[in-house]
């Protein structure tokens, strides 16, 4: 379970979940009196069938569920199967044809168990996210003495989760981990929590204007002409990219989404401390 303030959910209201897109197909088939026709399998010859692959799959959203903005479509290890990743973060899986959608992760049975594909193609993705992260963009708090672990944390003010996590980074630090906070205001950066975090990312000094704003004090000096809008919407895109859904959000450099909300001694485990 993740502990953390969950995202605005105007941030994500006008963009249909695979939920709603299921229920927006059933509506849709209920609402047609198509007549019923018996399912018999394709012969060569005389039928017609769809073209296999992104470009097919594509025809058909365009047409039937044009709602949707497809960022990718990649075929997945299973035979027929593509995965789809939309410009929420969220994703679906589709036949070759995209006439059938479903939700869920893939799972690989295999003889010592089961293998979270879905989770695996997840975290390779958002190792090449992170990557593009810059330290002189991002508010680092460095590990004390040898690094043992990095931890990039998207984060708002605001949130009461983030704030109890700030409260760690001291213990975090002598544990030999880093964190590097990146913006990411729930309400987007126009509310009044977005207007404190440009503050943190236009002070002089990131690291205690960020203090100060998680204790709910004055972030301090800040530099003059100072616009990081570009900068932040960045910084959100990237979070809604990895899968960010609320604050905290931690990963590790490795793609692993390790938090909500926990304690030093408790995120240290997964360094092996």
């Amino acid at each position: 379970m993740l502990y953390g303030c969950k995202g605005a959910e105007e941030a994500t209201a006008a963009v249909a979940s695979t939920q709603e897109v299921a229920t927006q197909v059933a509506e849709a088939v209920a609402s047609k009196a198509a007549p019923t026709t018996n399912v018999e399998p394709a012969v060569a010859g005389n039928t017609t069938t769809s073209t296999p692959g992104e470009a097919a799959i594509r025809a058909k959203f365009r047409t039937s569920l044009s709602q949707l903005n497809i960022v990718s479509i990649e075929e997945t290890v299973a035979p027929g199967i593509y995965g789809i990743t939309l410009s929420s973060g969220e994703e679906m899986m589709t036949n070759a044809d995209g006439s059938f959608i479903f939700s869920g992760d893939l799972l690989a049975v295999q003889e010592r168990g089961i293998l979270n594909v879905s989770e695996q193609n997840r975290g390779k993705k958002r190792v090449k996210a992170l990557s593009t992260l810059k330290d002189e963009n991002l508010v680092v708090f460095p590990a004390e003495g040898e690094e043992k672990g990095e931890v990039f944390a998207f984060t708002d003010t605001s949130c009461g989760y983030c704030q109890k996590f700030h409260a760690e980074i001291p213990a975090l630090n002598k544990l030999g981990i880093t964190v590097k906070y990146v913006a990411w205001p729930r309400y987007g950066l126009q509310s009044p929590a977005g207007k404190v975090i440009a503050d943190v990312w236009c002070a002089k000094d990131r690291a205690n204007a960020m203090t100060m704003a998680k204790t709910r004090r004055s972030v301090g000096e800040t530099v003059a002409a100072c616009d990081v809008t570009v900068l932040i919407n960045e910084q959100i895109a990237l979070g809604r990219q990895v899968g960010v859904k609320g604050t905290p959000a931690l990963f590790t450099l490795d793609g692993r989404q390790v938090g909500g909300y926990r304690s030093a001694a408790d995120l240290a485990k997964e360094f092996g401390i």
